[in-house]
């Protein structure tokens, strides 16, 4: 293959050998560091792809982001990241070389067909394994897809790409701004743009049915097909069933990891392999246990909760998810007095006892023996028919009785489950839970989840009154909310510090994140984000939603402003005798004004049009979840 022109000599310190690959936003070169010469790949962002210093800044902070992701989970499975720089040729991402072959090349060759069943089993039971480490940081990958995985030369598999938004694989239309790739991303990321630990899960499982059946669960000749039947329909039937595995365990498997509703999944990527591998026949006990094997070493076999549904873009960018408060995370601020070794609690045996690892499910529960916590620092002996009890804030309370020999028991922790009344001052407020819009209005009687955390907007239907509330794991809302007037930033909580100059936070609460702009300034896509006192202008927008808005916010050290986004609604555009390409505030869609397929847009006016008819122009007051708008052109 000859090599392309114009290959640069160095980029940074680093002296570059040839090109790897090259794709429409970048380009990767094989290179050396010459302080220790050391074989790297180079990733760099063409420069015909940065249109402002805006640009150059917002990939400069996703590859800082990437390398502050690598440093944070540092595992054998996940590509490491050495350095990031900018340079002539523009910003750049030192990585891991990893000899070997991508696992999209092996796929789209027809070579995964040849491969043994075992041998698939490896590569997905090391994905698993990384995919769950990155987890038990709360770090979602976002992109997980074959084009991500590359397999060493000795048929290992490395994760890579962490919290790269990989524009050039995520156009769905030249205003989309949809991250992530089509038939791999989930129901969640379609519809809200959110991005969850189970996220990643059902990426997976989208990417373990492509290796092991060679088609994708849920096919179609176009983008808009894809995407509905991800949103809609149930994974496509195997005919015929896959070799080495039983037709109706295959079904159940994958509809149980593919399920729309995130929290009917497998609770854990590991937890997923390990339900396939009871499906699979052509399979000796030998190679069973390695593949099992492979999942129980390293962090990668952490039990994850399977209530979590909440986006973690915000760890993800920074891997400081055990921040995030103190309450709710342990009972009594005991954490200091339990060893959590990943797996959960060792509790070592003396010589009339024996060594005992407790797993739970979700890890963190603290262990109690005759009421007091135990100290993970000191030997402890455990006999037959011990009674420990395990407890953790927002899970009911389990009662342990140990049997010899049972040195690894796995214990599963119910969330509590109360029924409150969520009450609004006015009532009458509609009421979006965790990003996702409530049936009536308040006062409200829902199922509280108490084992996992919850984001609570209000916003007031015809006042405009809203406000929102953050509830960590354990909390319960039970007090009657005060709502703000519209166009007023709601302040959700008192300040945190004595600090004049500590920062406070915006969360910016609705249904969809917003592109920031900050005194002129690009934050890029975020839910929240951090300023210093005083005050500030917000300029913020979403092409996807057609949403544009100026807001100025006052922020005080240490307190969290919450700026309230409108809600979406699903316009439907018929025209007749004909129909064409649906513009939205002068945008051009992919959707076709034939009545089929809704768009969605923020709540407001918009000008609705059809490209190429001048005479169709339509000012239109989306007010309606769903609405339909029909003329004649």
């Amino acid at each position: 293959m000859p090599e392309p022109e114009n290959i640069p000599k160095t980029i940074g310190r680093y002296e570059i050998k040839r090109q790897l690959g090259a794709g429409a936003m970048g380009c990767v070169y094989l290179a050396e560091d010459p302080r220790i010469k050391r074989k790297l790949a180079i990733k760099v962002v063409k420069l015909d792809a940065i249109r402002s210093d805006g640009d150059r800044q917002e990939f400069l902070a996703r590859f800082q982001r990437e390398a502050e992701v690598s440093g944070v989970l540092n595992d054998p499975g996940i590509v490491t990241i050495y350095d990031v720089g900018d340079s002539d040729l523009g910003p750049f991402l030192a990585m891991e070389f990893v000899p070997g072959k991508p696992l999209d090349g092996i796929v789209k060759s027809g070579e995964i067909a040849n491969m043994p069943l075992r041998a698939k089993l490896q590569i997905v039971s090391g994905v698993a394994a990384a995919l769950d480490h990155a987890h038990a940081h709360n770090i979602v990958h976002r992109d997980v897809k074959p084009g991500n995985v590359m397999i060493t030369e000795d048929g290992r598999p490395k994760l890579m790409d962490f919290g790269i938004a990989k524009r050039e694989d995520a156009s769905l239309t030249q205003t989309g701004t949809f991250l992530g790739t089509p038939s791999y991303a989930s129901p969640e990321q379609i519809k809200e743009g959110h991005a969850t630990l189970l996220s990643d899960v059902f990426s997976f499982g989208v990417m373990v049915f492509e290796l092991l059946s060679g088609t994708l669960p849920f096919p179609g000749a176009s983008i808009n097909t894809i995407l509905y039947k991800i949103v809609n329909e149930p994974p496509l039937e195997v005919k015929p069933p896959v070799t080495g595995l039983l037709p109706e365990g295959w079904q159940r498997v994958f509809n149980k990891v593919l399920a729309k509703n995130p929290t009917d999944r497998h609770p854990s990527c590991s937890a997923f392999v390990r339900d396939l591998l009871e499906a699979v026949t052509e399979l000796d006990a030998m190679a069973r246990s390695e593949i099992l094997g492979q999942l129980r070493q390293g962090a990668g076999t952490m039990i994850l909760p399977s209530t979590i549904v909440r986006n973690m873009d915000e760890a993800q960018a920074t891997g400081k998810h055990q921040a995030r408060g103190s309450k709710g995370v342990l009972l009594g601020g005991i954490a200091a007095v339990i060893v959590v070794l990943g797996l959960g609690f060792y509790l070592f045996a003396g010589k009339n006892g024996e060594e005992v690892r407790i797993t739970t499910d979700p890890p963190g529960a603290v262990v109690m023996v005759n009421g007091s916590p135990i100290d993970g620092t000191k030997p402890l002996i455990l006999k037959d028919g011990q009674r420990v009890q395990l407890q953790k804030a927002g899970f009911e309370s389990v009662d342990y009785t140990h049997k010899a020999g049972d040195r690894s028991p796995q214990i599963t922790l119910k969330p509590k489950i109360s029924e409150v009344t969520l009450q609004t001052n006015p009532p009458g407020a509609v009421v979006v839970l965790d990003s996702r819009k409530l049936d009536g209005v308040t006062p409200l009687k829902v199922q509280w989840n108490e084992g996992m955390l919850h984001d609570l907007t209000f916003t007031h239907p015809t006042k405009g009154d809203h406000l929102a509330a953050q509830f960590e794991v354990g909390e319960v809302p039970t007090k009657i909310y005060d709502l703000v007037p519209a166009g007023v930033v709601a302040t959700t909580g008192e300040a945190k510090t004595t600090d004049p100059n500590a920062p406070g936070t915006v969360k910016f609460a609705g249904e969809f994140t917003v592109r920031v702009k900050v005194d002129g300034k690009d934050m890029g896509d975020v839910s929240k984000i951090s300023l210093p006192p005083g005050s500030h202008k917000l300029e913020l927008s979403s092409p996807r939603y057609f949403y544009k808005d100026s807001k100025t916010v006052n922020i005080a050290a240490g307190q969290t402003e919450s700026v309230s986004l409108p809600g979406l609604s699903h316009l439907i555009v018929s025209t007749f005798p004909s129909s064409g390409t649906v513009m939205i505030d002068g945008v051009a869609t992919a959707v076709e004004s034939d009545g089929s397929t809704p768009v969605q847009v923020v709540k407001g006016k918009h000008t609705i049009s059809i490209q190429g008819k001048g005479n169709s122009s339509h000012s239109v007051d989306v007010d309606k979840d769903s609405q339909e708008l029909k003329f004649q052109l």
